[in-house]
C-alpha cells in the first residue's frame, strides 16, 4: 500500500512539472547572493543556503513543483515576470535591464564617463527594435526562429 501512495505521489509530481522552467527564484536567490560583497562572503552565504536548505526548497519544492508547473500550464513565471539584469565590464561600462509587463525590454547604457542612454527593446515575431526615449526607431533587427 504505501509503495504504491509513493509510486503515485512520484509519477504525479513527475507528470505536474512537465517542462524545463526558467528557475525564476532560484536564479534572483543566487543574483541576490552575488551582491552582499567580496567572494568570500558570497562563498560563505552560498554554502550556508546549501546547509539550511534554502537553495533545496527554492529549486526543488517553489521553483521545480510549483513555479516551473505555472509556467508550463500559462507560458510565463510569475517570479520572472519583472526580471531585471545588470552588467558591468573591466573598463567601467555597465547596462541595466527590465523586462516590462508588455514583453518589451527597457534597457539603460552607462558609459565609464557617467554618459546614459535609455533604450526600449520591443520583438515582434522575427524582428527586435530598439527605440530610444522618444520612441525613434534607433535600430532593428531581423532574427532566426
Amino acid at each position: 500500500m504505501k509503495k504504491g501512495i509513493i509510486a503515485l505521489l512520484c509519477a504525479g509530481a513527475i507528470a505536474l512539472t512537465g517542462c524545463y522552467g526558467s528557475y525564476g527564484l532560484t536564479k534572483k536567490l543566487y543574483r541576490w547572493n552575488g551582491t552582499l560583497g567580496n567572494k568570500w562572503l558570497n562563498s560563505c552565504v552560498h554554502f550556508l543556503l546549501w546547509v539550511v536548505p534554502v537553495y533545496e526548497v527554492c529549486l526543488g519544492l517553489i521553483d521545480g513543483l510549483v513555479l516551473n508547473t505555472v509556467e508550463f500550464w500559462t507560458g510565463s513565471n510569475p517570479i520572472s515576470a519583472d526580471d531585471s539584469y545588470y552588467q558591468k565590464d573591466e573598463q567601467g561600462n555597465s547596462v541595466a535591464a527590465v523586462k516590462n509587463e508588455d514583453g518589451s525590454l527597457s534597457v539603460q547604457y552607462t558609459t565609464s564617463k557617467g554618459e546614459t542612454t535609455n533604450l526600449t527593446l520591443q520583438r515582434d515575431e522575427n524582428v527586435v527594435r530598439a527605440l530610444d526615449a522618444e520612441g525613434n526607431l534607433v535600430a532593428q533587427y531581423e532574427i532566426d526562429k
